[in-house]
């Protein structure tokens, strides 16, 4: 029984997802060098540019609470997960776009386009394509500098794979233990990122971090479903873990000096908060929120094809020799083009392809449980 979706944990991913977009288009053309700077505050422009990676660790709590919300829905408890259904599913939705990437990441460095070709040192298609797949290109990264476009966003995906890898085994701990583990990790990220100094990239991409910000969303859908508060206790909740967010994400410098890592503490804290207040109450918005709702819903498809579009668009721009202060206008028409390209990628390729190798597990499975209980 597919999962019904929630309209707010979906809203929530698409406005995540423009934060990841904001990033990638700043680093080539900065908002405050455009005419906004010219009449918006310097902090709002530089919270549009500059929080790629907290946007992705919201992506990993939602992800965590999303995933255990469904095993808990099918099967009832964490400790009924069936690994393999599980891990054929998950690898039925993640493989066919990754596959198709790497594929053309690869096609694209063997021609030499400059903007996909691999030139530092340490750096090379075969190792690149190891590492995603090897569940280690956040690794492979940090030791390497950051890679070609295109090729960047992989790093997360290798944290979240090998969760799921681990996942349906971790499930069958008894649940003192699933628990505790779980508020260790929550508790440790924030502590264990405060003490990573000097690699930029790991700091950002740390393997323990990833997983605990996971580890995060776990536990909020465990809480969701052994606990549901009555009247408006989610709209309070979901209110001041946003006010949390928003303070480490576009508060001023002067309150980095002043709880330099507190505040990420307060911002991981905001996240957990408001994706299990939207958990407990799906706030259903209205037609405006339609373009944010159906980005989160083609988050994936979006975060691995995004960097064509930025790509191509930033050449384009550079080519023309356009006005710097007009560059503003780059960033809406980037963001329609992502948007039909990971709406074309999902109904034209993931979706079919998922679709059918779910079948094909479910039938499998089916009959792997008849020959074993044949009187079924």
């Amino acid at each position: 029984m597919a999962m019904k979706r929630n309209a707010a944990l979906d809203c929530m991913r698409g406005a995540a997802i423009l934060p990841v977009l904001g990033n990638h288009l700043g680093i080539r053309i900065p908002l405050v060098h455009t005419a906004l700077g010219d009449f918006l505050p310097h902090w709002l422009l530089v919270g549009m540019n500059y929080n790629g990676g907290e946007a992705v660790s919201i992506f990993f709590v939602l992800s965590g609470f999303l995933i255990a919300s469904r095993v808990l829905q099918r099967f009832g408890a964490l400790d009924q997960i069936q690994p393999l259904p599980f891990l054929a599913h998950r690898a039925a939705r993640i493989l066919p776009c990754l596959v198709a990437l790497v594929t053309v990441l690869g096609l694209l460095d063997y021609i030499g386009f400059e903007d996909y070709r691999f030139v530092k040192p340490g750096q090379s298609f075969s190792g690149a394509t190891l590492a995603a797949f090897g569940l280690y290109f956040n690794v492979w990264q940090a030791r390497h500098g950051w890679s070609v476009a295109g090729w960047t966003v992989l790093w997360s995906l290798s944290i979240e794979e090998l969760f799921y890898l681990f996942f349906p085994f971790f499930c069958r701990l008894s649940a003192r233990i699933r628990v505790g583990v779980l508020v260790a990790l929550a508790i440790i990220v924030p502590i264990y990122r405060a003490t990573l100094h000097g690699n930029e990239i790991w700091r950002e991409q740390a393997t323990l971090t990833g997983v605990g910000t996971i580890a995060m969303g776990v536990l909020m859908a465990i809480v969701a479903a052994n606990y549901r508060p009555k009247g408006r206790w989610p709209v309070v909740m979901g209110a001041v873990g946003l006010v949390m967010m928003l303070a480490e994400m576009w508060g001023p410098m002067s309150w980095w000096r002043l709880l330099p890592n507190g505040l990420i503490a307060i911002f991981y804290a905001g996240i957990a908060m408001l994706v299990l207040a939207c958990g407990w109450r799906s706030f259903e918005g209205g037609a405006g929120s339609w373009l944010v709702r159906r980005m989160g819903q083609l988050s994936y498809e979006v975060y691995l094809t995004h960097m064509f579009v930025v790509m191509a668009a930033v050449r384009i721009w550079k080519h023309n020799h356009w006005s710097q202060s007009m560059g503003w206008i780059v960033y809406p028409i980037c963001l329609v083009l992502i948007w039909g390209l990971g709406e074309a990628v999902s109904r034209f390729f993931s979706r079919p392809i998922a679709l059918l190798l779910d079948l094909e597990v479910a039938s499998r499975f089916r009959r792997r449980v008849l020959v074993q209980n044949p009187n079924m």
